[in-house]
């Protein structure tokens, strides 16, 4: 298991190459001053907080640098200091940018294994729905071009949860691909649930079925359905052979993106509930990437929690769910020379104060297992092979 360590009040949660995200909680209303204090570092900004969660961007930082960052202001009893190391600047020229959500859950209206953690805040979108909005939303305005929904858009597959996907994505301007979860499959207490397949007819929605393929610049990106009905756990056989072409016929200079619902096991034994696919069947898989290509990337969803891991050159990453702790989205940058995967809290008040609330779960160990590392969250990696 995986513990995610942090001060009560105040912590970094992500880096990015120019950028330096911190979080917090249990702060008393007033000033917040957050200033880096190294004397080559232009970066001191003051916030009004109050005794609600909260995040804040500090932007314009330089690349590559472990930096110090003070927190004072009557809303902390003294001064606090915290170290973060920004991301290395990769090589050559931006090519692209895609953003990726996990796990919307559409339709639910409570939280933790038995369903016992309520939303006690007066709004009139539930949970889910606020949160997936302000996580494509940011996503967008950090300037994604396309995104990626990685299963479990939905929490029972119902038509009136994939209409509330839909209405969601009719408020994104930029291309949105899904694939399925194994929530999205129906569950038997689901009132005439919609197969993804039908949903996508229906309501015109993009969602891999198996297998879709999306080429960026500098990148290949491969969603794909590793849903086996009825069963929590997931597999790639019926799809194994397509997926493999698809690789092997990327740019070798460029990256490939793949994205699943069901994460990749590294162990026999799953990392708690809930299984994904099998040791071998993913070591296999990973073995098989590795030999096509030299720049991959597979990200998945379905544990709602934080880790990062690779086999064969593969880079492997879970990256958690928008509606409960911590609440995020994730973003992919590519460069001539590699890619950078950042994962940020999505910020939006009426969003951080539920996800916030949602760390209660598992008798109060969700708050320190769903965040994982930083370095499972926020990281670069260089292409061995460069464009000429």
């Amino acid at each position: 298991m995986i513990l995610n360590r942090r001060t009560p009040s105040i912590w970094v949660f992500g880096v990015d190459h120019d950028a330096i995200q911190l979080t917090w909680r249990l702060l008393a209303p007033g000033p917040l001053r957050l200033r880096v204090v190294e004397d080559d570092v232009d970066c001191d900004v003051t916030l009004q907080v109050d005794a609600t969660p909260g995040a804040v961007l500090l932007t314009g930082l330089p690349s590559g640098r472990l930096l110090t960052v003070e927190a004072s202001g009557a809303s902390l009893a003294g001064p606090v200091r915290l170290l973060a190391r920004t991301l290395a600047a990769l090589p050559g020229e931006e090519l692209c940018r895609i953003a990726t959500v996990s796990d919307l859950h559409l339709g639910t209206e409570v939280f933790g294994h038995r369903g016992t953690i309520d939303d006690p805040f007066l709004h009139p979108d539930p949970h889910p729905v606020r949160c997936a909005r302000a996580a494509l939303g940011e996503a967008v305005a950090w300037g994604a071009e396309a995104i990626v929904a990685k299963g479990d858009l939905t929490n029972k597959g119902n038509p009136s949860e994939w209409r509330q996907y839909a209405d969601l994505l009719a408020e994104v301007p930029v291309p949105v691909d899904g694939l399925p979860g194994n929530h999205d499959h129906g569950h038997p207490e689901a009132r005439h649930a919609l197969t993804p397949a039908e949903a996508a007819g229906a309501f015109g929605l993009s969602i891999a079925q198996p297998l879709t393929v999306r080429d960026l610049p500098g990148l290949r990106v491969l969603l794909i359905d590793t849903t086996r009905g009825g069963r929590h756990g997931g597999t790639l056989a019926p799809v194994l052979h397509d997926v493999m072409d698809a690789v092997a016929e990327a740019d070798p200079a460029g990256g490939v993106l793949i994205a699943l619902h069901h994460q990749l096991q590294p162990h026999r034994l799953p990392e708690g509930w809930p299984p994904g696919i099998g040791r071998d069947e993913s070591a296999s898989f990973l073995d098989l990437l590795g030999a096509a290509h030299p720049h991959v990337l597979v990200t998945s969803g379905h544990t709602h929690r934080h880790r990062r891991w690779g086999r064969a050159g593969v880079v492997v990453t879970q990256v958690g769910s928008t509606k409960d702790f911590p609440g995020v989205w994730a973003g992919y940058v590519v460069h001539e020379g590699g890619m950078r995967q950042i994962v940020r809290r999505t910020q939006a008040p009426d969003a951080i104060a539920w996800t916030d609330y949602s760390r209660v779960a598992a008798f109060g160990a969700w708050e320190h297992a769903a965040p994982g590392r930083l370095d499972a969250r926020c990281f670069d990696i260089a292409w061995s092979r460069r464009h000429p």
